[in-house]
């Protein structure tokens, strides 16, 4: 086990050293990541018991920012700093404590090309949804509509952008709730549902939905819920 691990230290301390290194910081953690090594400081006392799994994310920064370029390319826009995706396995994961590092090496299997890249598309579509500037917003969505794991969240996205009294019919006849993957395409959904008195289903998809958005609607839906009048209720059974 000696081997492996003095390996491990000798070859990540010079990989960080190196002009390929990609560097990211949040307000928790500090990462760096060349090749199939990666090393993560917490930045917070409370961060400490989630280093690995920052190791882990940290190793896929180099795929995320091949996603990131190869879908931009395609699309001929600039994609938002601020948004990164993948889907992948990590395989022969090591790890060990170096100082405040922690520092891992691993092989990262991303899923397949499409999947990646409609992932990024929809999450970077809801950022630009919010945002003046709409002008990348009509390419991105034509991605996530056209793929199967993310059309739900595309079908919510574009529900959301249209006039209110369009919302309803548009899911209605387009969306597939259960099939929903991202937090703030639930709540724009739930939102609509819980204007139009759709209590239940409010109740129902917020469950699955850890935003302050949707706790805040699925405690007014069912406040609104328990309040119905006997005749009100009839409608739901």
């Amino acid at each position: 086990m000696l081997a492996p691990i003095l390996a491990l230290s000798l070859v990540a301390s010079a990989t960080f050293d190196s002009e390929q290194t990609i560097e990211q910081q949040t307000a928790f953690f500090k990462s760096q990541a060349n090749g199939q090594y990666a090393r993560v400081m917490a930045l917070k006392s409370s961060a400490k018991n989630a280093l690995e799994q920052a190791c882990r994310n940290a190793l896929t920064l180099p795929e995320r920012r091949t996603i990131r370029n190869t879908l931009a390319k395609k699309l001929n826009i600039t994609l938002p700093e601020s948004v990164s995706f993948i889907d992948a396995e990590i395989t022969d994961y090591e790890q060990e404590k170096q100082q405040e590092w922690l520092t891992c090496t691993g092989v990262v299997i991303p899923a397949a090309q499409d999947i990646n890249e409609a992932g990024l598309a929809i999450r970077a579509a809801w950022q630009v949804g919010s945002q003046k500037d709409k002008a990348n917003l009509r390419a991105l969505l034509q991605v996530a509509l056209n793929h199967p794991t993310t059309m739900s969240d595309a079908v919510a996205l574009a529900a959301d952008q249209s006039p209110e009294e369009q919302r309803l019919s548009y899911l209605d006849k387009y969306l597939k709730a259960s099939e929903l993957k991202l937090d703030e395409a639930r709540a724009s959904v739930a939102q609509t549902w819980f204007v139009n008195k759709r209590y239940k289903q409010v109740i129902s998809l917020t469950r699955r939905c850890e935003s302050i958005d949707c706790k805040r609607l699925n405690l007014a839906a069912q406040t609104e819920f328990d309040n119905l009048s006997a005749d009100d209720l009839s409608s739901y059974f």
